[in-house]
């Protein structure tokens, strides 16, 4: 399934969870009345279930509880989790020679926001975000490239190639698989044609 997918599923199912919690709140305040109330939400059979049950109708409702806090948890993790769970490239530490004095570190917070430089400096890029996983050298990369009506599909994959290549003549690694995203930014006023 999509994260779009995912998202809208979840948002449905706490929208109705809301609104039938809301609504029980409101029927137990006394908002519709107090009549209404003062009535059972469930028939008198389940009430009387209930009564008979102890501490069993207690455990049941608590382990309902326990399975939806639960998946709630699980669903809500997936949501913020983004790039499938996978963990951002750590800061860079360069292996030393046996001539140099100290070590030669880059994190890689600076590798991402110059690997976003270089890509918005492509004709008619106007944003770019860049992820990057793994531990260096076997470096995995995501972006986003946001770009208006103007750009060149066909020569956008050898201006990525080549923002990858000045990478790897940088840093020594180059990201695989790399995937990128395109999304066109709208026109901020209409054309028209005459």
């Amino acid at each position: 399934m999509s994260d779009r997918r995912d998202r809208a599923i979840v948002a449905v199912i706490g929208f109705v969870l809301l609104v039938g919690g809301g609504l029980a709140a409101c029927l137990g305040a006394g908002v519709f009345g107090t009549a209404r109330s003062e009535r059972y939400v469930f028939d008198p059979t389940v009430a009387r279930w209930w009564d008979e049950g102890g501490w069993e109708s207690f455990a049941v409702v608590t382990a309902i509880g326990v399975v939806a806090v639960a998946l709630g948890a699980y669903l809500a993790l997936a949501q913020v989790h983004r790039n499938d769970g996978r963990q951002r490239t750590p800061t860079v530490i360069f292996p030393t020679s046996d001539t140099a004095r100290g070590q030669t570190t880059l994190r890689s917070a600076a590798l991402s926001h110059n690997l976003e430089t270089d890509l918005e400096a492509i004709a008619d890029v106007h944003n770019a975000r860049v992820g990057l996983f793994g531990r260096y050298p076997t470096i995995e990369m995501r972006a986003v490239l946001a770009v208006g009506d103007a750009i060149d599909l066909d020569k956008l994959p050898a201006r990525v190639d080549a923002a990858l290549a000045r990478m790897q003549a940088t840093t020594g690694a180059r990201p695989d698989p790399v995937q990128v995203t395109v999304r066109f930014k709208s026109a901020g006023r209409e054309r028209q044609l005459e």
